[in-house]
């Protein structure tokens, strides 16, 4: 069996009779609204214990963000995957010239002059997307 999040998940959504899609596409209102309701309760559970909660508890919600966020991607018919390695490639750009981070003063690593935005419409064509609906 696959510990890859996007298989494990693709196999629940059989067995539960929940929609997958295998090409990216826009889903009915009521499916989005559902599927935007259990992020937020996931997102929402991971802020409570982010702080102070229990360390098994927070990488339990964690967890959950991941899997319902790659349940959320298989119903658009979005491989998740792909996704995340533009984004990630785009991340990796935030480096400048001497392969150093420019760091905002919270720590969070800023976009420097170098950094090139992910095409995420670029993966999504190559799945099958049109975003003009044709």
């Amino acid at each position: 069996m696959s510990s890859s999040p996007a298989d494990l998940v693709r196999e629940f959504h059989r067995a539960f009779g929940l929609d997958a899609r295998s090409r990216p596409t826009e889903v009915p209102a009521e499916l989005a609204a559902q599927r935007r309701a259990l992020l937020a309760e996931e997102a929402a559970e991971v802020a409570e214990v982010s702080v102070g909660g229990p360390l098994d508890r927070l990488a339990h919600e964690l967890a959950d963000v991941v899997y319902v966020a790659y349940g959320t991607a298989l119903v658009h018919g979005v491989d998740l995957d792909q996704v995340i390695a533009e984004v990630h490639r785009a991340n990796m750009t935030k480096r400048g010239p001497d392969g150093q981070a420019v760091r905002g003063p919270d720590g969070k690593v800023l976009k420097g002059a170098h950094y090139e935005a992910p095409d995420v419409t670029a993966v999504l064509r190559r799945q099958g997307w049109q975003p003009d609906g044709g």
